[in-house]
């Protein structure tokens, strides 16, 4: 019997950044690799093991990275447009950011991109790495349909019964289409709408004034519930009735196959780059205009919507955490055996 390979799971993300989809990926990834016989794991840890896995590249990147020389996989969750409309002053420092990625990606020797275009934005940049598409993965037996699960998340979030909510969940940042999102809610006031998440950065957020005074001025129906803790998504998102997601970019969504998984309708931008990550299974606008008839228009028909339903569920399924742990597992056996003896 093979000695189980040891992984050291890396994320500054642990360090108060919770509240953002690179934390919820680096803890997915240590859960799902615990509940394996062939892997051990350590989290952010100084030991030598087979192979170190990051998922941040700040400061404590750095200082581990020299002991796994050959030995080192980076996720990457980000891209040079992850930044625009997400941290204060993102236009003077983002061609800065795009070099140091470049210059961190380059430094591991596997890197593996989230979306087929994370990919390709990165050899468009000048990332030579060997690079592995492995999406983010969901865990279907915690995210799925449940009507007590249902129950529990309207209480949470003071829902009644009858109500009808479109749900997001994401930074309060101008890239997440706040301002889409609060639009879509004064143009269907019978219709609830839901935003959970925060602000994880505080004041460095792009646009925190203004993303206040959006907050401030939205319609009733339209609530900002905050953060919450992982553990309790599941019941946030079968609490809704459709998961509204307007954002502008996004890499490979966590909120996107966690609400499908549960069971929820999708509302997405009209990208290319959705398509191609999840077919024909949502609907899609392409401006504020279009995102509000697109709600109203959704929740006014009761069969598109259950077909959607259905969509999202079998979508889901391609994301399953079964499935891609293998993959990434394969990963880390090549490199590990590529490297010999520790």
């Amino acid at each position: 019997m093979k000695e189980p390979l040891s992984i050291n799971v890396v994320s500054e993300s642990v360090y108060g950044s919770e509240g953002q989809g690179v934390h919820t990926a680096f803890v997915d990834t240590v859960e799902m690799l615990k509940r394996r016989s062939d892997v051990t794991v350590k989290v952010n840890s100084f030991d030598r093991c087979d192979v170190m896995h990051a998922h941040t590249f700040g400061p404590l990147y750095w200082a581990i990275a020299p002991r796994y020389r050959h030995r080192r996989v980076m996720s990457a969750h980000v891209v040079p447009d992850s930044v625009a409309g997400s941290l204060v002053g993102w236009k003077l420092w983002q061609g800065l950011f795009t070099r140091y990625i470049r210059f961190a990606y380059n430094s591991v020797d596997t890197v593996v991109a989230v979306a087929p275009a994370v990919r390709r934005t990165l050899k468009e940049i000048g990332v030579r790495t060997r690079m592995e598409v492995i999406t983010n993965p969901v865990d279907l037996k915690r995210f799925k349909p449940d009507a007590k699960l249902r129950r529990e998340g309207r209480e949470l979030l003071g829902l009644k019964p009858a109500q009808k909510v479109a749900l997001c969940v994401g930074q309060i940042q101008p890239r997440k289409g706040v301002a889409e999102f609060v639009a879509a809610g004064r143009a269907n006031p019978g219709i609830t709408f839901v935003w959970v998440g925060g602000r994880p950065f505080g004041k460095l957020t792009d646009a925190y004034k203004g993303m206040n005074e959006l907050m401030e001025e939205a319609p009733k129906n339209v609530h900002f519930a905050g953060m919450f803790a992982l553990d309790r998504m599941p019941s946030l998102y079968n609490a809704a009735d459709m998961l509204y997601f307007p954002s502008v970019q996004e890499n490979c969504a966590l909120a996107i196959t966690e609400a499908a998984a549960c069971g929820l309708p999708l509302l997405l931008r009209e990208l290319g780059d959705y398509h191609e990550l999840y077919g024909d299974s949502f609907f899609s606008a392409k401006d504020t205009p279009g995102f509000a008839l697109a709600v109203k228009q959704a929740f006014a028909n009761k069969a598109q919507m259950a077909a959607m339903r259905r969509k999202s569920l079998a979508m889901a399924k391609r994301f399953d955490v079964g499935v891609l742990v293998e993959k990434l597992v394969g990963v880390y056996r090549r490199l590990a055996e590529e490297a010999g003896p520790r």
